[in-house]
C-alpha cells in the first residue's frame, strides 16, 4: 500500500531533519518546511485512520513532545496527504493565514473547564427560586385553593421551580464563563454531550498571566461550589480550539 503523509501539526519555523521515531505506529517524525514555518509529518498508510483512543492519544502525546520546538498550530485528527510536495504546496498556499494564527497563538496555552452540576442535589438554587412572583403567586393560590384545585397549582409549582432552577444555573454558569474569559486573550464555548455538564468551555492565556488566570478560578470555585457547582480544569494544552 502506498505511504501517505500524515500531518500532526504546523510548527513555528524552518525545522530540519527529524524528530525520531514518535509518530503513529513507532514511524519517523520529520518536517516539511517553507520560509519560517513546518509542517510535522510522519508516512502512514494512504487510508482512513480510525479515531480509536490508543491513536487520538499517541497523536495529542506528539503534538506535546513538538510544543518543546516552538509555537504549533494543532492539526486535525486523520489528517493525510499524498506527498511532501502536497504538503509544501499547502504550506505555501496557507501561508499568510498559518504565520498569522502562530503570531496570534505565540507564547499562549489553552486551558479546558467543565463545570458539572449535581442536579439530585439542588437545595440553595431552589430555596432561591421560590422566591419569584411566579411561585409566590401560586402558593398564595394553593393557600386558598379546595384539595383537588390544590394538587395541580402543587403540579404548576414544581414545574415552576424545576425551569426557575434550571434558568438560573444557565445564569450562573454564564457569569462564570464572562468573568473567567477575562483574564484570558480568547475563549470558546465548547459542544457538551451531557446535561449534567453546565459549562464546557476553552480558554487561551498567555503562559506569563496563568497566574491571574488560576486565581480567578479559585475565587469563582470558592463563590460557587457551595451551590452545587464542581470544576474540572484540564491543561495546559497546544490551542486546539483556537486554530
Amino acid at each position: 500500500m502506498i505511504d501517505g503523509k500524515y500531518l500532526y501539526c504546523i510548527l513555528e519555523g524552518a525545522q530540519g531533519g527529524n524528530f525520531g521515531n514518535i509518530g503513529l505506529f513507532g514511524k519517523k517524525t520529520y518536517a516539511v518546511s517553507y520560509k519560517d514555518i513546518s509542517a510535522v509529518l510522519s508516512n502512514i498508510p494512504f487510508k482512513e485512520i480510525k479515531p480509536e483512543i490508543e491513536a487520538i492519544t499517541s497523536h495529542q502525546k506528539i503534538i506535546d513532545e513538538v510544543r518543546s520546538y516552538g509555537t504549533i498550530l494543532p492539526a486535525r485528527f486523520g489528517t493525510i496527504f499524498r506527498s511532501d510536495d502536497g504538503v509544501k504546496k499547502m504550506l505555501i498556499q496557507s501561508y499568510k493565514d498559518l504565520r498569522s494564527k502562530i503570531t496570534k497563538l505565540k507564547d499562549k496555552d489553552e486551558y479546558g473547564l467543565k463545570i458539572i452540576i449535581d442536579k439530585s442535589n439542588l437545595n440553595n438554587l431552589k430555596l432561591a427560586s421560590h422566591n419569584t412572583p411566579e411561585i409566590k403567586k401560586l402558593k398564595k393560590e394553593m393557600a386558598s385553593a379546595g384539595e383537588g384545585t390544590a394538587y395541580f397549582l402543587k403540579m404548576k409549582m414544581d414545574e415552576a421551580i424545576r425551569n426557575q432552577t434550571y434558568k438560573k444555573i444557565e445564569m450562573l454558569s454564564g457569569h462564570i464563563h464572562e468573568d473567567l474569559a477575562k483574564t484570558a486573550k480568547d475563549s470558546c464555548l465548547l459542544k457538551s454531550d451531557f446535561d449534567e455538564i453546565v459549562l464546557n468551555a476553552a480558554y487561551l492565556v498567555n503562559r506569563d498571566e496563568s497566574s491571574l488566570f488560576h486565581k480567578k478560578l479559585d475565587q469563582l470555585k470558592t463563590k460557587y461550589e457551595t451551590q452545587g457547582f464542581t470544576f474540572h480544569l484540564s491543561g495546559p494544552w497546544a490551542p486546539y480550539s483556537f486554530c
